[in-house]
C-alpha cells in the first residue's frame, strides 16, 4: 500500500518538540531524584496496537492506516492525579522530556525526563494526556476535552513510585473524519463479486458505526467496482467518526459461490484529524492466508486469582498476510516430560491420549476467554488456562480459500512474563498452616500470620522451586502451633493423606497442597481445600437473569436503567456448602485496567443470598471486569471474574 506517512510521524513530531532527539516514542521513562520522597516515575508506551501492527511485523512494511500526524503543531504531555484521601493536583502538570539512551547505551528511541509533584504516600489515580502544544489545560475535564491521546494508571505511593501508561485514542470524543482513496492495486475485480468496505470492532468484528460503539450510523459501504489505480478523489468518506482503534476491511463476496475474501488493516482514528491514506488493495480473491509468524506465549503476573484454578496466558503473533478471515488456536495439555512440539508430527505424538482445546472466531464467547480476538486483523489473544497443567499451542490463519500451515508456540513472549521451562506451565503451592502461626523473620515477639501461604511458580525442571522450610533454623522463618495445640514447633509438611513430604525443591508441574504437622501435641485440624469452596456461575443472577455454569461475560444496556442488580446465592451441594454454610465475606468489584469504579463487601453471606446494586449512571460505555470474590475461614479466598460490556 502506498502509505503517504510513516506510522511514526505522529510520535516523532519535530525536533523542536518535547520528544527532542527521539525518532519515536516506544518506551519512555520519566524519573527524578530519588531523594525527593514525592517523586513520581512515569513509564509511557505508545499505543500497543500501533506498535504491534506497524513495527513488529517482520514480513511487511508499515501499513497501518493513520490520519494526519501532529507534526505541524506538536503535543505536550500533561498528568493529573486524584488520591483516595481526596488530595488532588491543583492543575494538570506538564511532563518535560529529554532524549536519552538506556543503561546499556542502546535503544536511543527512549526518552528520560523529570517531574516533581506534590503526591503524598497515598493511593493515586493518574491521568496522562497528549494535548496540542501550547493549548494548556487548566483542569482535568479540560485536559480530557483537549486530549488527542490519553492513558490511565493507579499507584499506591506508599509502596511504589512508578506508574505505567499506554497512550490510546480510545474513549476520547472529539470527532474525526475519514476520506480515503480505495483501489485494486493493478487488478480487476472478477464479475459477480460485491465489494463492501467498512470500519469494524477489533474484538467482535461488528460494524463499529460512526460512534464506535454500535449506536451510530453504519460505516459499511458497497462498491460496484474499484479503480485499478489510485483515484483522483476519495471514494470512502465519513464526515464524522469517533476516535479509537478499529479494523478497516474491504470484503469481496461472490453471489454465486457465497465465498468471501477480505483485505484488512488497523485503522487509527485520532481526535480532530482526517484519515486520508490511499489504500492499495492486493488481489486477495482465491488466495489462502500465509502462516502466522513469531507465535509466542507468556503469562500475566498476578492473574492467578482472577479465575479460580486458572491464570491468564497471553498469546501474540504477527500476521503472515492480511487476507485471513480469522484464526484457529489449539491448546494441548501435555504429559509430564513432554516438550513443546514444533511440527505436525510432534504435535500428533504429544496428543496421544489427550484432546486439544480448540478455539476459533467465536473465541470471545468461550469460557476460557480473557481478552483479544481471533478475528481478522488481530495479533493477540489471552486465555484462562488451568493451573497445574502443562500446555502447548498452535495457531493458523483461515479464509474461504483454505487454511495456512500451523505455527507452533514458543514461550518467550513479550506481553507478559516468560515461562521458566520449555512449556506453558504454571502451578500453585499452598502451605496450609493447620492452626499454626507463621513468623516470617522467626521472631515470635512480633505479630505472626495464621493465613495459609499461597505461592505460584512456573515449572522449573532444573533445580526446581524451593519448598518453604519454616523451622527457624534458616531464612524461611518460623511456624508454631497455637497455644491450644501445646505451642508445638513445626515438624514437617504432609500431603492431604498424611504422607510426609520430604522434597526440599519441587520439580513437578501439578498443584501442590501441603499441610503443617507439628513436632508434639495433638492438632484437631480440618484440611481445607480451596477447590471445595469455588464460586459457581449458577449462584449468580443479574437483573433477574440467571447465570449459566462457568459463564464469564454479559452485556448491560445502561440506556434503560440506572442500576444493575446482582444477586449472589450459594446453593447447598451436600458437601462443604451446606444449608448452614456462610462465607465470611463476599465482595463484588467493577474495574477497568488498574482503576476500581465500584466495590461493595457484604459479610456472613450464606444460602439465603444477598443483593449487590451497581450504579450505572456514571459509568462510561465499554467493557469492565466484574470480580465476585469470597473469603472463608482464615485462608480460603476464591473469586469469579466476569467481563461486563456496558452499552447505551
Amino acid at each position: 500500500m502506498k502509505n503517504r506517512k510513516s506510522i511514526f510521524a505522529f510520535f516523532a513530531i519535530s525536533a523542536a518538540m518535547i520528544f527532542a532527539s527521539c525518532s519515536n516514542l516506544t518506551d519512555a521513562n520519566v524519573s527524578s531524584s530519588s531523594e525527593d520522597k514525592n517523586t513520581l516515575n512515569i513509564e509511557v508506551t505508545n499505543y500497543d496496537e500501533v506498535v504491534t501492527q506497524a513495527s513488529k511485523s517482520a514480513n511487511r512494511a508499515s501499513r497501518t492506516i493513520i490520519p494526519d500526524s501532529f507534526d505541524s503543531d506538536g503535543v505536550d504531555l500533561y498528568i493529573y492525579g486524584v488520591a483516595t484521601t481526596g488530595d488532588k493536583f491543583t492543575a494538570p502538570v506538564i511532563v518535560e522530556f529529554e532524549g536519552n539512551a538506556d543503561a546499556a547505551g542502546v535503544n536511543p528511541s527512549k526518552t528520560v525526563g523529570k517531574i516533581k509533584i506534590d503526591a503524598e504516600a497515598e493511593v493515586w489515580e493518574f491521568t496522562l494526556a497528549a494535548v496540542a502544544k501550547d493549548d494548556v489545560p487548566a483542569t482535568l475535564d479540560e485536559m480530557k476535552t483537549k486530549a488527542v491521546l490519553i492513558a490511565y494508571a493507579s499507584l499506591d505511593m506508599t509502596y511504589g513510585d512508578t506508574a505505567k501508561f499506554t497512550l490510546s485514542p480510545d474513549g476520547l470524543t472529539k470527532a474525526a473524519s475519514v476520506a480515503m482513496k480505495l483501489y485494486n492495486d493493478g487488478w480487476t475485480t472478477p464479475d459477480g463479486y460485491k465489494i463492501t468496505a467498512g470500519i469494524y470492532k477489533l474484538t467482535d468484528g461488528a460494524d463499529a458505526t460512526t460512534t464506535g460503539d454500535g449506536s451510530g450510523d453504519a460505516t459499511a459501504k458497497d462498491f460496484a467496482s474499484l479503480d485499478t489505480s489510485e483515484p483522483a478523489t476519495a471514494n470512502y468518506t465519513l464526515p464524522s467518526m469517533t476516535p479509537g482503534t478499529y479494523l478497516f476491511k474491504v470484503i469481496y463476496t461472490s453471489d454465486a459461490t457465497k465465498k468471501s475474501f477480505v483485505w484488512s488493516d488497523t485503522l487509527i482514528v485520532l481526535p480532530g484529524k482526517t484519515v486520508d491514506s490511499p489504500i492499495a488493495i492486493p488481489n486477495v480473491i482465491g488466495e489462502k492466508p500465509s502462516v502466522p509468524t513469531v507465535f509466542k506465549a507468556s503469562y500475566e503476573a498476578g492473574s492467578e486469582d482472577e479465575r479460580i484454578g486458572y491464570y491468564t496466558v497471553d498469546f501474540e503473533w504477527s500476521r503472515g498476510s492480511n487476507n485471513e478471515l480469522s484464526y484457529e488456536l489449539e491448546v494441548l495439555p501435555l504429559a509430564a516430560a513432554t516438550t513443546l512440539p514444533s511440527s505436525d508430527d510432534e504435535w500428533n505424538t504429544a496428543a496421544t491420549g489427550t484432546k486439544a482445546l480448540p478455539f476459533d472466531a467465536k473465541f470471545s464467547s468461550s469460557d476460557f476467554y480473557s481478552s483479544g480476538s481471533l478475528l481478522t486483523g488481530n495479533t493477540a489473544a489471552a486465555a484462562y488456562l488451568e493451573l497445574g497443567v502443562r500446555y502447548a499451542a498452535r495457531l493458523r490463519a483461515v479464509n474461504d480459500a483454505g487454511k495456512s500451515d500451523w505455527a507452533y508456540v514458543t514461550v518467550d513472549g513479550t506481553k507478559g512474563t516468560a515461562f521458566t521451562s520449555a512449556v506453558i506451565s504454571r502451578y500453585r503451592i499452598t502451605y496450609n498452616l493447620n492452626g499454626g502461626v507463621y513468623y516470617s523473620d522467626g521472631d515470635t515477639s512480633k505479630t505472626g500470620s495464621a493465613v495459609n501461604i499461597v505461592e505460584y511458580f512456573c515449572e522449573k525442571t532444573t533445580g526446581g522451586n524451593a519448598i518453604l522450610q519454616p523451622d527457624g533454623k534458616g531464612a524461611d522463618g518460623l511456624l508454631n502451633a497455637t497455644a491450644d495445640a501445646n505451642s508445638a514447633a513445626w515438624g514437617e509438611w504432609v500431603t492431604g493423606d498424611g504422607t510426609k513430604f520430604t522434597e526440599t525443591a519441587y520439580t513437578g508441574s501439578a498443584n501442590l497442597e501441603l499441610f503443617a504437622k507439628y513436632s508434639s501435641g495433638t492438632q484437631d485440624v480440618e484440611f481445607l481445600k480451596k477447590e471445595d469452596y469455588f464460586i459457581k456461575g449458577t449462584w449468580l443472577t443479574v437483573d433477574e437473569k440467571a447465570f449459566t455454569d462457568r459463564q464469564n461475560a454479559l452485556s448491560i444496556d445502561a440506556s434503560k436503567k440506572t442500576s444493575s442488580k446482582w444477586n449472589f446465592k450459594p446453593v447447598a451441594d451436600g458437601n462443604k456448602i451446606t444449608a448452614e454454610f456462610k462465607y465470611d465475606s463476599v465482595t463484588i468489584a467493577l474495574t477497568k485496567g488498574a482503576q476500581t469504579y465500584w466495590s461493595k463487601t457484604v459479610y456472613d453471606v450464606g444460602t439465603a443470598g444477598t443483593d449487590f446494586v451497581i450504579p450505572l449512571s456514571k459509568l462510561n460505555i465499554g467493557t469492565y471486569l466484574v470480580t465476585v470474590s469470597a473469603s472463608y475461614s482464615t485462608n480460603i479466598y476464591v473469586s469469579y471474574p466476569i467481563a461486563a460490556n456496558i452499552t447505551r
